[in-house]
């Protein structure tokens, strides 16, 4: 038998369970609810026809209706409208003024800069009828060429905004140059510094076509700089100055790279002739290799008969500074010399050691960079989480070791992390540390983030002397023989 509900009891027990629920508020709460809800109602609310941009956009830039004044610039005409177009410095002073242009529906641009093309007059005509523009990396140093040219400041930021995040090894060169040329010191810098640490972490692992493609003032600047990240020691950087320099020389090889025997069989085969350096062919590459540390090339002895051989740089560069390490050596030998307790930054960076290396994985290491130290066998350390430096003192090498109880040296820092652009992503760098390091005294240099992903480069700069007050200027040697 079915159940039967009546009318009534169903009217009830809605009744009640409305009655409960208002129960449930009190009269505070809703006054608190009514005032939210009045602020809503009366709160202004800001809101972007996008349609009206695009109409904007469509009808007067594209379409050219009720347009004003035609421009002509690169052969091309566009129709455009002087309010907008009086957006930009260029065109305000033109229409504003008493240039003859201020009346005329016709005006024609002269455009000077090769750089300028009709695809970026039509991007940045186009981004005075819109709020947005887009930009293609491919073509923005065109489009910056153009916002220069019209003085449009706005668009000049959002152009930088978008090398800054693209430089990388195809864009790079391109960039800085464009840089350079419409005075984006900003811009400039982060490209500047971008091939610091990619120069020899990069260009001399790949194509030739990179290494050739930097230009003699480039190169002199970023070889003298004491913050260029060297791979190993001083004779690196030689090495990769003598690939650049052959294949400069040898356009005739195209992009084909060659080989380390025919790099050094073009420079030794000169055995009985002046110095390359010397040559007519040669002269322009001298302040180039004027950046090379040459106290710091010829710290090695194979090293010396390498550069030696090459006949490359002027034995009136290399004598003068072999005379200078030998007295320094006998400096330190007689205990006149316990290191650089003093030395000014400045000085600090010019002279000391550029050094490197690059860590693939997140483990121990511990390496030392070859050559002669003036006795001091220096170790560096990491266990993924701080970088040290050991001043190493095994009984068996003695003989060739510092006998000082506490030898002193200054040294600088820099770990840097790459993305696949090979734009720095981290970057941590000491201060100029002073250090009295006694035998087998091991000092932490830095910390390292504990999340911090692998490979890094670790680039260092060291000085293991004190720079002697007559030391030889090496660039008045080489303005002497040049």
């Amino acid at each position: 038998m079915g159940l039967i509900y009546s009318s009534s009891s169903i009217v009830d027990n809605v009744t009640n369970y409305i009655s409960g629920r208002k129960r449930k508020y009190s009269d505070s709460e809703d006054d608190e609810v009514n005032k939210v809800i009045d602020i809503a109602l009366h709160t202004p609310k800001r809101k972007k026809l996008v349609s009206t941009a695009q109409y904007i956009y469509q009808a007067l830039f594209e379409e050219g209706k009720n347009s004003d004044i035609t421009v002509c610039a690169l052969g091309e005409e566009f129709y455009l409208h002087k309010i907008y177009l009086c957006q930009s410095p260029y065109f305000a002073s033109m229409f504003g003024g008493s240039w003859l242009e201020a009346t005329k529906k016709y005006i024609h641009i002269d455009v000077v800069d090769p750089l300028i093309t009709i695809d970026s007059l039509k991007v940045v005509f186009g981004s005075l009828y819109n709020c947005e523009i887009t930009l293609n990396p491919l073509q923005i140093v065109s489009t910056l060429a153009t916002a220069t040219m019209f003085q449009l400041d706005g668009l000049i930021e959002k152009c930088t905004e978008v090398m800054l995040e693209t430089i990388n090894p195809k864009s790079s060169l391109e960039y800085y140059n464009a840089a350079c040329q419409y005075g984006d010191k900003k811009l400039q810098d982060v490209c500047f510094k971008w091939f610091l640490v990619n120069l020899m972490t990069y260009y001399f692992s790949h194509p030739v076509v990179n290494l050739k493609s930097i230009p003699i003032p480039l190169m002199t600047k970023l070889v003298a700089h004491p913050d260029l990240f060297v791979m190993q020691t001083e004779y690196s950087i030689y090495v990769l100055l003598k690939y650049w320099v052959y294949i400069l020389t040898h356009p005739e090889m195209g992009d084909e790279t060659p080989s380390s025997k025919e790099v050094n069989n073009f420079f030794c085969s000169r055995k009985n002739e002046m110095p390359y350096l010397l040559t007519d062919e040669g002269r322009k590459f001298v302040p180039v290799f004027q950046g090379l540390r040459i106290p710091n090339l010829i710290s090695h002895q194979m090293d010396v008969e390498l550069v030696l051989h090459d006949n490359i740089i002027p034995h009136s560069w290399l004598n003068p500074v072999v005379l200078q390490q030998w007295k320094q050596v006998l400096r330190v030998n007689q205990n006149d010399d316990k290191g650089p307790s003093e030395v000014s930054n400045e000085l600090f960076l010019e002279t000391s050691l550029r050094c490197g290396r690059i860590l693939m994985v997140n483990e121990r290491h511990v390496w030392r960079w070859t050559g002669f130290h003036f006795g001091m066998d220096l170790l560096m350390m990491t266990d993924g989480y701080t970088v040290s430096v050991k001043r190493n003192h095994r009984s068996e090498f003695e003989q060739l070791l510092s006998f000082q109880t506490s030898r002193h040296i200054a040294i600088r820092v820099t770990v840097v992390k790459l993305n696949e652009q090979r734009q720095i992503v981290y970057s941590k760098q000491s201060e100029i540390l002073k250090l009295s390091l006694a035998k087998g005294e091991e000092v932490q240099i830095m910390a390292l983030d504990k999340d911090l992903e692998y490979p890094i480069i670790i680039s260092a700069n060291i000085l293991y002397t004190s720079p002697d007050s007559q030391e030889i200027n090496q660039e008045e040697v080489v303005q002497t023989v040049s």
